[in-house]
């Protein structure tokens, strides 16, 4: 292990290998660690600001009148950070950061079994060990595993456990303490910090003249539990380990590559914080007239909402509508992981309960209402929610701030803004208050239903901008049906409503009269210039993996049905013979990826990414082969542009110029390939349409007769939909709030894991009450843990495999060996180990000695004339973003394709910049040089297969690269090759429409596995 000195930067970090120069041909590859910029003066004491205005101009033309933003030092890679005011901040964040922050690579956890603290500290517990215990059980998986098992045996196995401090807690009412608030009768309760409330949600319901008693009558719908958002901002900035990651000032980043590769500095957008959204709003904040006798510097705490419905179980109707909240003030990296508890839940949302179907019989006379009405009182529910949790309280600080004494010593007044607001389309519309599917279903713009096919024209830009969504004119037609509907009682499903709203798709839910339902858009909007339609973020996971990818891909099969059954069950065989890749990266298909059964976005976006070698040929006619194969190939390139964890402004050009061939393409695709096929519906899609209907039927109450088998109707490809419409607004959202990956659902979906885990620890009658509960005292836990932590300095001590300062890393052990002689007897005859000694101690040469002639084999020896074998190997890279990352190769499974830079000497006319080689074996020697005192040294290497380039990537002509192995016979089949010019472990796909070599034949070489070859590969990127 390596002990981490904390005056040395990540750069002085690193190990080097000592004494073993690197071969001559490749030593143009250097590993180069991620560093954060050049950290501001420790000794900087933030000075009144200077604030720049929004369109100035960089630190050379301003004026000598204004002071130029000050600016960090370039790190080695160009980014350089400018700040808004002319002094540096008081508090930076990246000062935090170490190597293991911005790291992929799992680490080993330090021991805390040193953490020696009094007992007074983990109260509400009584010591230490039932402190770990309670943490154990409560913050724990619900499914025990086999490391959750480990973890109890560390617990229960640490010197300081003691038996008899535990045998004796009350459990039961320590729990109580922890989730204390909200007790069995669900009163109401207050609490010291962001605890939970519950407050009744009351509905005015109209209703219509044509009934016996029409009017306005109030209905008390649900009780919501919800938390303080001032309370929960004020608990994150009390929090000490957060605080030391939360960013105060917004900065630009932008990358200076050195001259003449751009003549200029380029913006680059990746964390909220850095945005143009965030930039803008801390500029507004410092334009603000001052409170009376306040001088503090004012911060914007960017809020973010996810909201989504979730089914707690797999069978049952348990369901639950939790509202989370982010801060965009913290790193997204963090936020993403479950272990840094950064999601606040701060609501758990209600739907109308079934009794209100018999309160509105009522005033029916048992008739109920429509379709539209309910759907109406829906929306009304909703946006009642949102006002309780919008309270007065978050008001005042919305417009005033709030004062906190942050943990540096520093008191700031803070002012909550709402950012981003990410959710589900169906939820969404219920925020913007607008008619889902309805004649203008965009939530930023009017363009209507016959024009959503337009993406990419020039057309179609013009009209997002002109055709934006307009507050107030929406207003004034919100005021005239809400006097109709509840002043004189006309129906929400009446024709004057519909023609007055049904143009431009709007509801007649939001309205600014204090007494009368408030949205969330005119909660704020009227009084503080909140656009509720820009924060409606996009959603890469709803609207593209599992919409427009998923559209597309369903219609293909439908293609491929109406050709030959066959192709469906080629496509599913293709399919299972792809190799998984990476821990998650690409997972191994299922047996029959057609039925499209129990997938997650996960699983249609891996679709997308191999899809290309499987679709290939699929198609007779060789141009719609072509047509379909460049349309999978700019969806993939899209995809992978709008998934970027950071973008500049050269790569927001190429995601528009891809928007315009994405949507030509899908035109092309239309006009030319659908119209020669007679799709109808799949197998699948008749089921579900004869469930929905078989549904239908019980709900009405019929009886419940078995209709004949469903017919397969025929089914046109429609792009004309809201979720291809969107596709043209993500360029303009990640110009203005940063990547995707900031207010993608993702987070919110993978926080359900928390609630779905406690319910199965309620009684699951009253689960939300319990939920809160187990909630809030899991909160305490992890605080009472953090406190534990900052008490004691320490430092993470990685073990080698989990360092992410080495380049790469093959195990210690040297329990696999074989004795050279017996290691080439056993594989005698295979090409892979023809002249192995001699070409194994010229490649050990070359990497001790590059100038060493080769006359001078014999003054290598082998120590104990012994070769070691590994099962893995680790390389760590660093990432197009800053990061560290690690891939592990595995000789005997598909993860064991490599790339490197193409040294000078190779013969391979094709391939571009890189060469390509499949891991053999992974070894290392003890080598010991009679000319160097015979001191043994450890030499590692790998037996490879090289690949050679059939076919060079290329983006214009929407070409993967090709690659195939070299002939058996070739002297440069096989070769030797040093770890440390290994760059990244590569995905390889077999052509599979070029067939296989060796079909049906054993092969000559069991240690390449030959036998397996396919004709040509394709390199996925």
């Amino acid at each position: 292990s390596m002990e981490v000195d904390d005056g040395l930067s990540l750069v002085q970090h690193r190990s080097h290998c000592v004494d073993v120069p690197m071969p001559i041909c490749f030593r143009q590859y250097e590993d180069v660690l991620p560093e954060p910029p050049p950290s501001v003066p420790s000794h900087a004491a933030q000075q009144p600001v200077s604030i720049l205005p929004k369109n100035s101009l960089p630190a050379r033309a301003c004026s000598s009148a204004q002071a130029a933003p000050f600016c960090t030092a370039k790190n080695i890679f160009g980014l350089v950070h400018q700040f808004l005011s002319s002094t540096p901040p008081c508090h930076n964040p990246k000062e935090a950061i170490m190597l293991q922050n911005i790291s992929y690579i799992p680490t080993v956890s330090p021991d805390d079994s040193h953490v020696k603290s009094d007992n007074n500290s983990f109260h509400p517990y009584s010591n230490e060990s039932s402190f770990k215990l309670g943490h154990w059980y409560l913050n724990g998986s619900i499914q025990k595993s086999h490391q959750s098992f480990k973890e109890l045996l560390d617990i229960m196995g640490c010197s300081e456990y003691d038996p008899d401090n535990v045998w004796h807690i009350h459990w039961e009412k320590i729990n109580s303490q922890l989730g204390a608030g909200i007790d069995d009768e669900g009163d109401e309760w207050e609490d010291d910090d962001a605890g939970w409330h519950k407050t009744q949600v009351t509905i005015d319901v109209p209703f219509s003249q044509t009934n016996v008693q029409p009017g306005t009558w109030p209905y008390v719908a649900a009780n919501l539990y919800h938390r303080s958002l001032v309370s929960v901002i004020q608990e994150k900035l009390a929090n000490a380990h957060n605080d030391e990651h939360f960013h105060y000032e917004p900065y630009h980043l932008r990358w200076s590559p050195p001259p003449p590769n751009l003549p200029h500095e380029v913006n680059i957008q990746g964390e909220l914080y850095m945005s143009p959204a965030f930039i803008d709003a801390h500029r507004e904040l410092q334009e603000l007239p001052r409170e009376a006798g306040c001088d503090l510097p004012h911060v914007a705490a960017a809020l973010m909402f996810w909201s989504d419905a979730t089914q707690l179980t797999m069978f049952g109707n348990a369901k639950l509508w939790p509202v989370y909240m982010y801060f965009g003030n913290e790193l997204k990296y963090r936020q993403c992981r479950p272990s840094c508890n950064l999601g606040n839940h701060v609501a758990y949302f209600q739907k109308l309960p079934d009794l209100f179907k018999d309160f509105v019989g009522i005033y029916t006379e048992g008739k109920g209402v429509g379709r539209e009405c309910t759907m109406h009182f829906h929306r009304e529910m909703f946006q009642a929610q949102w006002k309780v949790l919008l309270d007065d309280k978050f008001l005042e600080a919305y417009e005033h701030g709030i004062v906190i004494l942050c943990c540096d010593g520093v008191k700031r007044r803070f002012y909550p803004q709402i950012f981003t607001c990410s959710a589900d389309y169906p939820e969404k519309v219920l925020v913007a208050t607008i008619q889902q599917l309805g004649g203008c279903p965009c939530l930023r713009c009017l363009i209507p239903t016959n024009r959503l096919h337009q993406l990419g024209m020039v057309r179609d830009r013009q009209q997002r901008a002109t055709l934006t969504h307009s507050n107030h004119s929406r207003s004034q037609l919100i005021a005239t049906t809400h006097n109709l509907i509840y002043e004189k009682h006309y129906g929400v499903d009446s024709t004057v409503i519909e023609l007055l709203l049904k143009p431009e798709s709007w509801v007649p839910t939001s309205m600014s009269m204090p007494l009368k339902s408030l949205s969330l858009c005119s909660l704020i909007l009227d009084q503080f210039g909140f656009d509720v339609f820009v924060a409606l973020v996009v959603d890469l996971l709803h609207k593209f993996e599992l919409g427009v990818w998923h559209m597309l891909l369903v219609h293909l099969l439908r293609i491929l049905t109406a050709l030959n059954k066959d192709l469906v069950h080629e496509l599913d065989r293709r399919y299972r013979q792809v190799p998984p890749f990476g821990p998650a990266t690409i997972r191994r298909f299922s047996s029959n990826t057609s039925e499209m059964s129990n997938m997650a976005a996960q699983n249609f976006e891996d679709l997308l990414q191999c899809s290309i070698p499987v679709f290939d040929d699929l198609l007779a006619n060789n141009h719609h082969n072509k047509i379909v194969i460049d349309l999978l190939f700019m969806m993939s390139h899209w995809h992978g542009l709008a998934k970027l964890c950071m973008h500049s402004d050269l790569t927001l050009d190429i995601l528009n110029q891809q928007t315009t061939d994405l949507g030509e393409q899908f035109r092309l695709f239309k006009d030319k390939v659908c119209p020669s096929y007679q799709t109808q519906e799949l197998d699948r899609e008749v089921g579900a349409r004869s469930c929905w209907q078989a549904k239908e039927v019980a709900n009405r109450g019929e009886n419940d007769v078995p209709g004949p088998k469903q017919p397969q109707r025929k089914k046109s490809f429609n792009f004309s939909t809201y979720k291809f419409h969107v596709l043209g607004d993500y360029a303009t959202s990640i110009h203005y709030f940063g990547t995707t990956d900031s207010y993608s659902t993702e987070p919110g979906e993978l926080e359900h894991c928390t609630p779905k885990g406690g319910y199965h620890r309620t009684d699951q009658r009253s689960f939300v009450c319990q939920l809160t509960q187990i909630e809030h005292c899991e909160a305490h836990l992890c605080c009472i843990k953090q406190w534990q932590w900052q008490q004691v300095p320490h430092a993470d001590v990685p073990e080698m495999a989990s360092d992410p300062q080495v380049q790469h890393h093959i195990g210690q052990s040297e329990k696999m060996y074989d004795k050279f002689g017996q290691y080439l007897c056993k594989h005698a005859g295979d090409p892979a180990i023809k002249d192995f000694l001699p070409r194994l101690k010229e490649h050990i040469l070359n990497c001790l000695k590059p100038e060493t002639p080769s006359e001078q084999h014999n003054s290598i020896l082998f120590k104990r004339n012994r070769i070691y074998h590994h099962n893995l190997a680790r390389f760590n890279y660093t990432t197009y973003d800053v990061r560290r990352a690690q891939d592990v190769i595995n000789p005997r499974t598909p993860h064991c394709n490599i790339m490197l830079l193409k040294n000078d000497c190779s013969d391979d006319e094709h391939g571009g910049d890189y060469s390509y080689a499949k891991v053999i074996s992974i070894h290392h020697v003890n080598v010991v040089c009679m000319a160097n005192e015979y001191k043994s040294r450890r030499i590692e290497f790998l037996l490879v297969r090289w690949y050679e380039s059939v076919q060079n990537h290329a983006w214009d002509t929407h070409t993967l690269g090709c690659i195939h192995f070299r002939p058996l016979a070739n002297q440069n089949a096989f070769g030797f090759m040093d770890p440390r010019v290994v760059l990244r472990v590569c995905h390889i796909i077999p052509a599979f429409a070029r067939g296989q070599r060796n079909l049906g034949e054993c092969g000559i070489s069991p240690l390449a596995g030959n036998k397996l070859d396919w004709c040509e590969y394709y390199i996925n990127r």
